[in-house]
């Protein structure tokens, strides 16, 4: 933990979250577990619309899921105060999906519209990002859920082929020391990445850190894919900690695969510029190991969170 007034970054790390214990998996393994996992996101989004938004989350949702209101908070409560008779229909399908060499933690991304009602026009429209893991009897569960909003595209077609990075290479599963020893390892990383946000700014972090073929994804905007676009999204002096300013504050949990190679960080960033003005985000970034072995973010989403929004 660093002192404010001297990096002016207070790192706040809760715990690392386990994916689960360990199974072997081979490449057509995982690509068996990514067929596997588009498949769910696709059982889920036709549950949606068939029993409704509420039936849908509280059958596909993880037991300790979180998501984003917009701070990261519990799933479950969310959704059993939703109104079962809502008529709103909400759908949605991956454009891309991924997951981890030992086959456990995945993650989908994509388009989704909401309808006032059955057979009406969409009103909203928005991408979402859901991070997946798979329980004791083996089942895919959402862990993680977010989206943004964004106007209507200019055409509306339907997802023709999911796109997947490409894995560096099989990967098996750790041993739970050789485990620890990368989450901690990741933890690390993820740390030092809000220490190089606050002292270079997001966008030169990002691209310093990114995969290729990164995705970003901010409230209003369509997402993009790859380095080039970060300038269009990110203006070059967010999150950069300004000297003289008393503090800025980052919280974050981390989730990590069984074989390594997969990996989430979330949490919040504060940047307060005086007394009374402060700048809250909430935020995901999925990262993935490159050929080299070093950790890449290929999926970074972040959404504001309004002055006195509550928890």
């Amino acid at each position: 933990m660093m002192k404010p007034g001297t990096a002016g970054i207070l790192l706040v790390a809760a715990g690392v979250v386990l994916a689960g214990a360990g199974v072997k998996a081979g490449q057509s393994d995982r690509n068996k577990a990514l067929a596997s996992l588009i498949d769910a996101e696709r059982a889920f989004s036709a549950l949606s619309e068939d029993k409704g938004i509420r039936e849908a989350f509280l059958t596909w949702l993880a037991p300790d899921a979180v998501v984003f209101r917009p701070w990261p908070v519990e799933a479950h409560p969310i959704y059993e105060k939703m109104d079962p008779a809502n008529p709103a229909i909400l759908t949605w399908e991956p454009d891309v999906a991924d997951v981890a060499a030992s086959g456990e933690l995945g993650y989908t991304s994509g388009p989704y519209q909401v309808r006032p009602g059955r057979g009406l026009e969409p009103t909203g429209f928005g991408h979402y990002v859901s991070v997946w893991k798979k329980q004791p009897d083996g089942a895919w569960r959402v862990f993680l859920d977010i989206g943004i909003p964004h106007d209507r595209p200019a055409y509306l077609a339907p997802v023709k082929a999911v796109a997947s990075p490409r894995a560096a290479a099989a990967r098996l599963p750790l041993s739970p020391e050789a485990l620890r020893v990368e989450e901690a390892a990741f933890g690390q990383r993820a740390g030092k990445f809000v220490e190089e946000v606050g002292a270079k700014g997001l966008r030169k972090a990002l691209t310093a850190a990114a995969a290729e073929d990164i995705r970003v994804l901010r409230p209003q905007r369509l997402p993009a894919v790859g380095k080039g676009a970060l300038k269009d999204l990110i203006p070059a002096a967010a999150g950069r900690f300004v000297r003289g300013s008393p503090e800025r504050r980052a919280s974050y949990q981390v989730v990590v695969s069984w074989s390594g190679d997969l990996a989430c960080a979330y949490g919040t960033s504060e940047l307060r510029k005086d007394r009374a003005a402060v700048e809250t985000s909430a935020y995901l970034r999925i990262w993935r190991k490159d050929a080299s072995g070093a950790w890449r973010i290929s999926l970074d989403i972040e959404l504001p969170v309004p002055a006195g929004a509550a928890k």
